[in-house]
């Protein structure tokens, strides 16, 4: 097994070494400087698992190259760590079905449970089984709400646009919590920061209303 650790944090680097290697994961685990080595090496070899940072791909130049690096390895498990070390998620969240977004609050035995799962069954769901690793996924109506409430939109303006009551903008903004393992605004919003970041887009179903505009503040405050 090949890994690859893309991460400025030299403790978190060590850390990483030594506790996959105490959990039985044999072979080269090597750390890298930057996404243009990560993209060299992974056209000479298909790393089984790659740790990265976000503060790695913080322009639109970088975000291209590592989607690229995702699509073009399929087979490689890859887990993008939250930029801010300060935002505290104890989850994980699957955006694709080879990409996790977590923090380092994650518990080592929680990603070598993910990487054994992920090497022996190659899915993050069983025909049979739902394991709970099914890639992140909104509704059209979710993903309006989304985006509007991370661009600061209060609780009046968007429920006026969707037409909705105040009771079903909660119930649904319950949902998304639920859906992204997140217990407040902020944690959402970096989480869906990376996700549009190396993805499609979580919420591309949403279409920009007339008159709009970002109104976001930072940092986003917690729900």
């Amino acid at each position: 097994m090949t890994v690859f650790i893309l991460d400025p944090c030299a403790y978190t680097r060590c850390a990483l070494k030594s506790s996959l290697g105490a959990n039985g994961v044999k072979g080269s685990i090597r750390t890298l400087d930057s996404l243009t080595a990560l993209k060299k090496k992974c056209q000479t070899s298909s790393p089984s698992v790659v740790f990265i940072n976000q503060n790695y791909f913080q322009v639109q130049h970088d975000n291209e190259e590592l989607k690229s690096v995702i699509d073009q390895h399929p087979a490689t498990l890859f887990f993008i760590f939250i930029g801010n070390e300060s935002i505290k998620f104890y989850d994980f969240v699957p955006i694709k079905n080879n990409v996790i977004i977590t923090s380092k609050f994650i518990k080592i035995s929680t990603i070598n449970m993910i990487i054994r799962y992920f090497m022996d069954i190659k899915s993050w769901r069983d025909d049979k089984e739902t394991i709970g690793f099914a890639p992140l996924r909104f509704s059209k109506t979710e993903a309006e709400i989304l985006t509007m409430w991370m661009s600061g939109y209060d609780t009046f303006h968007i429920c006026s646009h969707l037409h909705i009551k105040e009771k079903t903008l909660s119930s649904h903004k319950i949902n998304i919590k639920r859906k992204t393992r997140a217990s407040n605004k902020q944690v959402i919003y970096h989480l869906i920061t990376i996700a549009n970041s190396v993805t499609e887009g979580i919420n591309h179903h949403w279409q920009k209303p007339v008159g709009f505009t970002n109104t976001a503040t930072y940092p986003l405050q917690s729900a």
